[in-house]
């Protein structure tokens, strides 16, 4: 019994051969069965982090997830309400559900920072706030982590999940 993936594949490769389009639509489903990797371009953006197969016995190749990071951050240092309102509010490359992210996210964004490129030497926001008025910074020098006061203008770079 095919699985829903697979009959849908099967489907529109049937109905695109009708069309005489055989040939462009095998190498766009070959191309998409390639499984991404951190780095990879995806949706004009780069991906910073996938979920592991293994954890996620339900995702499959054609269905990975995980985070995308903005190209670039947000062009000046801003202060950690300005930094979710603009996050929260941002409309790129046709999608509108970029946010701040986790310190977590941040965390994984340092990791690849090398990979994604285009990270100031400064202090970035995260939306995790351990205590009223503050939220968890990553200085992308070092990597040092602290807890600094909503007032402080620091550097941003948008995430979205797929």
């Amino acid at each position: 019994m095919m699985n829903i993936f697979a009959e849908t594949v099967v489907r529109k490769l049937l109905q695109l051969m009708l069309a005489g389009l055989f040939g462009v639509v095998a190498a766009v489903f070959v191309a998409r069965a390639e499984p991404f990797k951190s780095g990879d371009r995806h949706e004009g953006e780069r991906i910073v982090y996938l979920i592991p197969a293994d954890n996620e016995a339900r995702y499959r190749v054609a269905q990975q997830h995980g985070i995308i990071a903005a190209v670039a951050d947000i062009s000046t240092p801003l202060a950690w309400s300005e930094a979710q309102v603009i996050c929260n509010s941002l409309s790129l490359r046709g999608f509108s559900d970029w946010s701040l992210p986790s310190k977590e996210d941040l965390e994984k964004l340092f990791l690849c920072k090398e990979t994604l490129g285009g990270f100031k030497n400064g202090d970035y926001w995260s939306s995790s706030t351990p205590k009223p008025d503050s939220a968890w910074s990553k200085r992308f020098v070092d990597g040092k982590e602290d807890i600094r006061s909503w007032g402080n203008r620091l550097w941003v770079r948008p995430i979205r999940k797929f």
